[in-house]
């Protein structure tokens, strides 16, 4: 499959703007642009301390219990068919939140899948353009910059987990590309503490 870059108005970079906002499943929403069934691959799932793990403001938010080790869950968000990357995605589960007992966490699904019978919100956190290295581990792959955000998927007031999402350009231009080479983060206006 050759990646076609999403567009709504013959804009590619507002599908960057949308996802920099959106409140509700990634997967769903860049399934349906597609028009093609996303599942996510698991590259890695193992437990580890969570200071390691989660951003300091993030870490004292989430405040997992079970002696502070969280599940850290590095995968790709894909083309079912045809296994073309859509995005690089870290996911940050807290082991102690009561929902965590009914995850099946050893399957190919999407988090957003899993937890899509669970009430729940999500709180932006990060948004912006990053440098990100494309077709990893090939010695000849390419940095380019990237859109990608971060936020907290919050369940009764305490959050299931944290997760790190970076779009593929030519799937996802990034919003702007007047930020030049380097990098651009724009921390949204999230309370953390509570």
């Amino acid at each position: 499959m050759t990646p076609t870059p999403l567009t709504f108005s013959s804009d590619p970079g507002r599908v960057a703007d949308v996802l920099g906002s959106l409140d509700g499943s990634t997967t769903r929403f860049l399934s349906a642009l597609l028009d093609e069934p996303l599942k996510a691959k698991v590259m890695l799932q193992a437990r580890r301390p969570a200071a390691g793990a989660l951003p300091t403001a993030v870490l004292s938010r989430m405040r997992p219990a079970a002696d502070d080790i969280v599940i850290v869950r590095r995968s790709q968000l894909v083309v079912a068919d045809t296994g073309a990357v859509i995005s690089e995605n870290k996911v940050v589960l807290d082991i102690g939140h009561p929902l965590m007992a009914d995850l099946d966490l050893g399957t190919d699904i999407p988090i957003g899948y899993l937890l899509s019978e669970v009430e729940q919100r999500r709180e932006l956190l990060q948004r912006g353009v990053r440098r990100w290295s494309w077709g990893m581990p090939d010695p000849f792959s390419t940095t380019r910059p990237s859109a990608w955000r971060s936020y907290l998927i919050v369940n009764g007031g305490r959050p299931i987990c944290y997760i790190e999402e970076v779009f593929h350009p030519d799937i996802v231009a990034p919003a702007s590309q007047t930020y030049g080479p380097g990098e651009h983060d724009e921390r949204l206006p999230v309370a953390v503490a509570g």
